[in-house]
């Protein structure tokens, strides 16, 4: 049984969920009921749920800003659906971002719940399958030393996400080892599975992520042979790969990226750190302090920079004003670009253009 955590304000919808979801039957049980979202940060922190089911609209903390940080929190797993009314489906589209798997519309249908529940169960079953590995120490098995070595170089080829080198060294691999017992090959595919959720840690995903796990390298007999071995390893790798890009383009890192076009884009208007989490979908605090630790400057500081690049540009090569520069490049107040122009050019702006011959 997986654990589940209800957070929705209306009790209504609340009691809807609990009545018309066949919860055990799909392999969950409820373990608490939440109102908004603090108090529903506090109860995952002490139950640690496998999943919370959200609405998006609730007061004091909403569920985007919810599943936010608690997604930035660590040593918490959390596979999250969000509940959303029709008008807001496009709302609720861009949790998604926030690695949201899966959403639901109310009034909530136990058909559609019992597809989304499903899905997730899959996911957490593959994470379980994972952690048994781990734990049964399958990377502890003596390896050939062929096939270790060799696995140093499908993990590398993997973590660069080539498919044909990853494909390569297999294949050396089955005709270097050719006419042994097929045992290594289990072995080998034990510790390929460990070794792969420990990169997808690393990687900072979710080994949910590897979904097929019906490719499980690990899953053949004794009876089958070589090239049934082979195919099989071949293709977990494969999928190993198409995980570690779909982590890495889902990573906060593609968000802030995001997050840094639009400020390039749109620093001469008002900007400020709610207004942009807003628009994103994200929790103020943590926009922040993932911006601050992708590009090394804080989001405001950014806004300024460019503010300014562009003041210095057109003080070198324009006769406008300075406070027709500095309302051009979107101070509404004089002194507030006089501020930030001194402190990054230790000039003001007369001295500035002065120098540009």
């Amino acid at each position: 049984m997986y654990s589940v955590l209800l957070v929705d304000d209306e009790p209504y919808a609340i009691e809807g969920l609990q009545m018309f979801v066949d919860w055990e039957h799909l392999g969950f049980r409820v373990c608490g009921v939440c109102e908004n979202g603090v108090e529903a940060l506090s109860a995952a922190r002490e139950l640690k749920p496998d999943v919370i089911v959200t609405d998006i609209r609730m007061p004091e903390m909403d569920g985007l800003e919810l599943i936010g940080q608690l997604r930035g929190e660590r040593g918490i797993s959390i596979e999250f659906v969000v509940l959303s009314a029709y008008g807001e489906f496009a709302f609720a589209k861009r949790a998604m971002q926030l690695g949201v798997h899966q959403y639901l519309l109310k009034p909530v249908i136990g058909e559609e719940a019992a597809e989304v529940l499903n899905q997730i169960r899959m996911r957490l079953d593959v994470r379980r399958k994972f952690r048994q590995k781990a734990s049964e120490g399958g990377e502890g098995k003596s390896l050939p030393a062929l096939a270790a070595y060799r696995m140093k170089d499908v993990l590398e080829a993997i973590e660069d996400a080539d498919r044909v080198r990853a494909a390569d060294v297999i294949d050396s691999l089955f005709r270097e080892m050719e006419g042994r017992s097929l045992e290594w090959a289990e072995l080998f595919a034990d510790s390929l599975i460990v070794q792969c959720g420990k990169l997808i840690r690393e990687t900072g995903g979710d080994l949910a992520l590897l979904l097929h796990s019906s490719q499980d390298p690990a899953t053949y007999g004794a009876d089958d042979g070589p090239t049934s071995s082979r195919m099989r390893i071949l293709s977990f790798a494969k999928q190993v790969i198409d995980s570690v890009q779909l982590i890495r383009e889902r990573k906060p890192g593609s968000i802030m990226t995001e997050v840094d076009r639009y400020v390039r884009e749109n620093y001469r208007n008002p900007l400020s750190i709610r207004g942009m989490a807003a628009r994103f979908y994200l929790n103020p605090v943590y926009l922040g302090k993932a911006y601050q630790d992708k590009f090394g400057c804080g989001l405001l500081d950014r806004m300024h920079d460019l503010r300014i690049a562009e003041a210095c540009e057109k003080l070198r090569s324009t006769t406008e004003t300075t406070s027709a520069v500095a309302e051009q490049v979107g101070y509404a107040h004089y002194r507030y670009f006089l501020q930030h122009f001194e402190r990054r050019t230790g000039r003001k702006p007369a001295e500035y253009r002065d120098l540009k011959g």
